[in-house]
């Protein structure tokens, strides 16, 4: 019911204020470029730009919430790069060339008393008016460089990780990780069956998507069935759990569809491998219920997040000698996940915050709010994975948190 609630508020408050923040944005980018620009054919381009883009963004708007036949693909290919054009010309071109214009008009207003002076100043707004232009065309080009690497196949990341006590049947054990893939709204069936073929192709053991499988609309849960038969052959089995934007969308219907046609669900359930010494737990989340106080349940001061609540946890007790593996959207509660004996933890949500420094993982944006924002981390005797995930959601690109999944393998210690 919460979740309908937060859907409708979305719908009716937040997506026409911000509707109209985009568009009194472009009115204003419209009328700036064409008084940057001189030439007719540059004005033509810029009329045609605006109306392409934006006509593209109006359509992605109306079909969001009036039209249940548009498939997976329209999505990513129309409202995918005008979403891309609508924030960065909102948050990055609008407010770079609004500068230029402020400071070109401050040189403007100067009365020279001199015709070399004057002269200064006309070559100082030339200057300016091409730096700007400059500025914008790099964060053009940039932002569409972003929208098109969504397209193409994730990295793999590697790793290996050392476990104390680690069964000697698991040893070399393949792990493969995949997350925040946004199904529907923000990646096609094309892209979820190249992020699966590349993990595939490692051979692994055992596969975990880790939520946010699916976005906007429960139904497209069914567009995994083909794809998952990649993963057919993997020895122990794909196991998922939900994210939050499952949970907007209808975690009932979701999980319902997806368990036992290629993925084994957990929701807030534990369960001990037939065929290996290995115990999951799967976490449900906890969607528009989430909050930073634990509900109920005291977080340690060192995790600087919510609480993880176990007790809600059903299925039998690990094995004496067994590896505890956890599987939870959000990478929260590691303290909690230590007293339940987990070994390896692994995450996703935050998608490497989307924006890092390049080659270095933990300075992004989701470092802000995470301690554990992106990449592979060591507590005590337990190791968290924070997969950048598949998807980039909000602002449709990233930059240098490319889209990634991972390859864990274990080793005994």
């Amino acid at each position: 019911m919460l979740s309908q609630d937060f859907n409708q508020i979305i719908q009716d408050y937040i997506a026409p204020a911000f509707a109209v923040m985009c568009l009194l944005g472009q009115i204003i980018g419209w009328r700036m470029w064409l008084r940057l620009v001189k030439s007719k054919r540059a004005k033509m381009l810029v009329h045609f730009v605006f109306i392409m883009f934006n006509l593209a963004w109006f359509f992605s708007v109306f079909a969001l919430y009036r039209s249940e036949k548009l498939t997976d693909t329209v999505w990513s290919w129309v409202a995918r790069p005008a979403t891309a054009w609508q924030l960065t010309y909102l948050f990055g071109i609008l407010p770079l060339g609004l500068f230029f214009w402020i400071v070109i008009g401050a040189i403007r207003r100067l009365r020279p008393k001199k015709a070399d002076n004057f002269k200064f100043n006309e070559n100082r707004r030339d200057f300016l008016k091409t730096a700007g232009a400059v500025g914008s065309l790099a964060v053009i080009g940039i932002s569409g460089y972003g929208v098109a690497r969504q397209g193409l196949p994730p990295k793999l990341v590697r790793h290996t990780i050392t476990i104390k006590n680690l069964p000697p049947a698991l040893d070399g054990f393949k792990i493969g990780h995949v997350t925040d893939i946004h199904l529907g709204l923000w990646a096609n069936q094309r892209e979820l069956a190249q992020s699966l073929e590349v993990v595939a192709t490692e051979k692994p053991h055992l596969v975990a998507l880790t939520g946010d499988l699916v976005d906007r609309k429960p139904h497209y849960a069914r567009l995994y069935y083909e794809p998952l038969k990649i993963l057919s052959d993997v020895p122990h089995g794909v196991w998922g759990v939900l994210g939050n934007h499952d949970h907007y969308a209808g975690p009932l219907e979701i999980a319902e569809l997806l368990d036992g046609h290629g993925m084994n669900m957990l929701m807030d359930k534990r369960v001990n491998l037939p065929g290996a010494p290995i115990t999951i737990i799967g976490l449900d989340d906890q969607g528009v219920h989430h909050n930073w106080m634990g509900n109920g349940v005291s977080a340690k001061p060192e995790d600087n997040d919510m609480a993880l609540n176990f007790q809600v946890v059903s299925g039998p007790s690990a094995r004496p000698d067994d590896f505890v593996l956890l599987l939870n959207h959000r990478p929260e509660g590691l303290s909690q996940a230590l007293e339940q004996g987990v070994q390896l933890y692994l995450a996703g949500h935050t998608h490497g915050g989307q924006y890092q420094v390049p080659y270095y993982d933990q300075a992004n944006l989701a470092a802000v709010f995470y301690k554990y924002s992106s990449g592979l981390y060591n507590e005590r005797e337990a190791w968290i994975n924070v997969s950048k995930g598949v998807a980039a959601v909000g602002i449709p690109y990233r930059l240098w948190a490319w889209p990634s999944v991972d390859l864990i393998t274990l080793k005994a210690g």
